[in-house]
């Protein structure tokens, strides 16, 4: 099941990928998302990779309510989320394989879109304790490529030029073999003629 895309614009130089049912928290992967957009295909790369290893920690825009402040962004809110970094990096690479698929030159890609949702919810309750609702959430993220290039041409026949009846027939003519073609017509047995002499002696008899 392939779900649509959000991101609206059409074009030959546009590669799409895409992951759904995702047992990932999607307010992770939307600030991932958020952090490599628009950023050219390698930086997007090295950035996901060092927050993959805490190296860099990513900046949470919304969904940071009492989340700490780190140096590094200059005492702004963020964090490390190590799965959504590696689940957002194999999507792009997925991205940047079909990129070479139509034929997009590499070294030009960069991040056009990329978003993260939340797809679907699954009633749950607590494992143990008193038991409470903890629902199931699974996420979806998506991306999409900018790059120079066009897509592979569909090869299309020619359209044939309707040639005129007279030249058509000529064609058939030349075409057929010696041997072939109509019949030719028997002459019409010819019926024999009453004697006139016979039609007056019967009207004599009478």
């Amino acid at each position: 099941m392939q779900m649509s895309y959000s991101f609206q614009k059409k074009g030959n130089n546009l590669a799409y990928a895409q992951e759904y049912n995702l047992d990932a928290s999607y307010k992770d992967l939307t600030e991932v998302c958020r952090s490599i957009k628009h950023l050219p295909v390698a930086k997007a790369m090295s950035l996901l990779e060092k927050a993959a290893r805490m190296e860099v920690p990513i900046l949470y825009t919304s969904h940071n309510k009492k989340l700490g402040h780190r140096h590094e962004l200059g005492g702004k809110k963020g964090r490390y989320p190590v799965k959504a970094a590696k689940i957002v990096k194999k999507v792009l690479v997925n991205a940047v394989n079909n990129a070479k698929v139509l034929q997009l030159d590499e070294n030009t890609l960069t991040v056009a879109h990329a978003a993260a949702n939340k797809q679907s919810v699954y009633p749950r309750l607590s494992p143990k304790g008193r038991r409470m609702r903890m629902n199931y959430e699974t996420a979806r993220v998506e991306i999409v490529l900018r790059g120079a290039g066009k897509k592979i041409a569909e090869i299309t026949p020619a359209a044939k030029q309707a040639k005129p009846k007279a030249e058509a027939k000529e064609e058939k003519k030349n075409a057929e073999p010696a041997g072939e073609g109509k019949t030719e017509a028997k002459p019409k047995a010819e019926k024999p003629r009453k004697d006139a002499t016979a039609k007056l002696t019967k009207t004599k008899k009478e």
